[in-house]
């Protein structure tokens, strides 16, 4: 007998060999006699206990195989196998895994559904699996790290079930709504789009249909918002702003739209139409730090440079490495003689890229207005007991 090792669900699987009188026919399926056979063994039972070998273990042994090793190399056998012993085997299974899902023993559910995907697959059972990880993935209320794995491990389920068997109007649709409850707008109008191709004509192909149109609808704005952004950059504020008020007359809910228009306003030197859209933007995200500094530039051109450095100050309380709004923060306090809070901006900028030339400088004008010279960066060093030890050795010699 040969101990089956892969997946820690086969550690009480072995193989056995069938003796050559063993080779008959079940209904149109023959046993091959030269083909190992998995057994699944009771928890409590020993490798070579023979008493535990039955066809019922045999079988329970193979589904394992399939669950979770589909690409064995006698799997289609295994497969043929089963099928022949138990010809309702995967409807059995799938009322099995569906009340293991309702009782809560999801790993038992997960198991059933991989062995009916792998034994008979159908496109509902692909969909049971995918959804049972969508089920778990929601167990993680924060969406952390267990959540992106059961949501990912249920797109996957989908797309295997599609490379399995083939375009499928069910999966593609699945598939398609999943992207799209992701925010993965483009993806899942292209699989929407085959599922519609697909599909008879009903109630959820017309509700496709109208989701299609809206899709549509959404990208084209997100096109108009990305020509508008290429405008502003060309120089071209006005088309911008042309753009843009159409976009917000669409999607008045959108901040990224009023941000730009605030920065094209800014840039048309319209400061106080600048300010308005922007603070419209910050009710609608506050934790932009982009929209704080795009702020802070409006105040310090209107003459209000305390706000001004308000504004920075926040943007750089959300964006804490910025350099940018380091710089900008630190040229004001220079600008206003607050020497002290320049001096710890321009401390933390260098030690994050001493060679940013702007910070270089206003290092130097740092140093004009105070008389006073930065120091070299203090790079902190940690090192263990034993490495300290070892020194005070040598220098114990050295004595």
């Amino acid at each position: 007998m040969e101990r089956f090792r892969m997946h820690e669900d086969l550690n009480h699987v072995i193989f056995i060999s069938l003796p050559p009188s063993m080779g008959r026919k079940i209904g149109s399926f023959t046993i091959d006699p030269a083909i190992r056979l998995p057994v699944a063994l009771a928890d409590d039972a020993a490798p070579t206990d023979e008493r535990s070998i039955t066809i019922e273990r045999i079988v329970s042994g193979m589904l394992k195989v399939l669950a979770y090793d589909p690409e064995h190399q006698h799997a289609r056998y295994y497969r043929d196998f089963v099928l022949a012993a138990q010809p309702d085997a995967a409807k059995e299974l799938t009322i099995a895994a569906i009340a293991q899902q309702q009782k809560g023993n999801l790993a038992f559910a997960e198991e059933l559904f991989l062995t009916v995907c792998h034994l008979s697959p159908q496109s509902v059972t692909y969909i049971n699996l995918a959804t049972l990880y969508g089920h778990r993935a929601t167990e993680d209320s924060s969406k952390g790290e267990t959540y992106d794995l059961y949501q990912q491990k249920a797109l996957d389920t989908l797309i295997e079930g599609l490379s399995v068997l083939g375009d499928d109007e069910a999966l593609l649709k699945e598939i398609g709504y999943f992207h799209l409850y992701q925010g993965n707008v483009e993806i899942a109008r292209d699989y929407l789009v085959r599922y519609v191709g697909l599909a008879q004509e009903s109630k959820e192909k017309r509700h496709t249909v109208k989701i299609l149109k809206e899709i549509e609808t959404k990208l084209a704005g997100e096109q108009r918002l990305m020509q508008a952004y290429d405008a502003i950059r060309m120089n071209k504020e006005e088309e911008a702003l042309s753009l843009l008020d159409r976009y917000i007359e669409a999607y008045p809910k959108i901040w990224n739209a009023r941000f730009l228009k605030g920065w094209a306003l800014r840039r048309l030197e319209r400061f106080e139409e600048a300010q308005n859209a922007l603070i419209q933007a910050l009710e609608l995200e506050s934790h932009s730090s982009d929209i704080y500094n795009e702020l802070a530039l409006c105040a310090l051109e209107a003459g209000n440079e305390e706000l001004a450095k308000g504004y920075l100050g926040t943007a750089l309380d959300l964006d804490e490495e910025n350099i940018t709004f380091m710089s900008n923060l630190a040229y004001l306090h220079l600008k206003s003689g607050e020497l002290e809070e320049a001096r710890h901006l321009l401390e933390q900028a260098r030690a994050l890229d001493g060679d940013d030339p702007l910070i270089r400088r206003l290092m130097e004008d740092y140093t004009h207005q105070s008389g006073d010279t930065l120091g070299d960066v203090i790079i902190e060093e940690y090192r263990g007991t034993e490495e300290i030890a070892e020194e005070l050795k040598k220098g114990a010699k050295e004595i």
